[in-house]
C-alpha cells in the first residue's frame, strides 16, 4: 500500500509541499518518536504552516502511520530483494544490515517505535498482515539451509532470531555515530557493518582452533 504522501506527490498536487512535509516528518519522528513529535515542529521544518499539513493528513497519528508503514515497507522490500540473490543465514544478516544502513532515518524511526513497544506497528500489521510476510520469509530462509551449514543452529528459534537481527541492524544504522567517544577515529558505517555481520554470523567466541594456537 502506497503512503498517502506518495499518492499526493505522484498526483502532482502541491508536490513540493507534500515532499517537504514528508521529509520533515521523517526527521521529526526519527528524533522525537511519535509521542515527542509535534505537528508544529514538522511544519516548521518543512517551511510551511500547520494548516497545509492537515490538508494532506487528518492528524499526527495518520501522518505517523504513513511514515512508519513506508519505512517498514522500504526496509522489507530491500531485505527481500537482497535475500533473493543469496541464501541462508549470511543472506538474512547481510540483507537486514544493508537495508537499514541505506535508510538510517527510517531505521531510527523503527527503533523509536520498538522502544515504545511497537503499538503502531502492531496496528498496521493487524490491518494488513501481509506486512509481516518478508520477516516470515527471512525466518524460513534461516531454517531451510541447515543441512548445508548456512542455516540456523537447531537450538535457536528462527522468528526470534530474525527479530534480533532486524532490531540490531536498525540500531547499527541509526546510532553508529554513538560509538565515536569510545574510538580513536571516526567510525565508518561499513566498518561497523562488517563487525556486526561477522559477530552475528559466527558469534563472539574464538574457534577451538584459534584458541589452541
Amino acid at each position: 500500500m502506497e503512503s498517502r504522501a506518495a499518492t499526493v506527490t505522484n498526483a502532482g498536487l502541491r508536490a513540493g509541499i507534500a515532499e517537504r512535509l514528508w521529509n520533515a516528518s521523517r526527521a521529526e519522528f526519527s528524533l522525537r518518536g511519535y509521542h515527542g513529535a509535534r505537528v508544529q515542529g514538522i511544519a516548521r521544518r518543512a517551511g510551511c504552516n500547520v494548516a497545509l499539513l492537515y490538508r494532506h493528513w487528518s492528524s499526527k497519528k495518520a501522518l505517523y502511520l504513513d511514515v512508519l508503514r513506508a519505512a517498514w515497507q522500504r526496509m522489507s522490500r530491500e531485505v527481500f530483494s537482497i535475500m533473493e540473490e543469496q541464501r541462508g543465514a549470511p543472506a538474512v544478516i547481510g540483507a537486514y544490515l544493508d537495508a537499514n544502513l541505506r535508510d538510517p532515518v527510517g531505521a531510527q524511526i523503527m527503533i523509536r517505535e520498538f522502544l515504545d513497544g511497537g503499538p503502531f506497528l502492531s496496528q498496521l500489521a493487524a490491518e494488513d498482515p501481509s506486512l509481516m510476510d518478508p520477516m516470515k520469509h527471512a525466518a524460513q530462509v534461516l531454517a531451510m539451509h541447515n543441512s548445508t551449514g548456512e542455516g540456523l543452529r537447531p537450538e535457536l528459534d528462527a522468528t526470534l532470531t530474525v527479530l534480533s537481527i532486524g532490531g540490531l541492524a536498525a540500531l547499527v544504522a541509526a546510532a553508529h555515530e554513538a560509538a565515536r567517544p569510545f574510538l580513536d577515529a571516526p567510525l565508518r558505517a561499513e566498518v561497523w557493518r562488517t563487525n556486526v555481520y561477522e559477530m552475528l554470523l559466527h558469534g563472539v567466541l574464538a574457534s577451538a582452533s584459534s584458541r589452541g594456537s
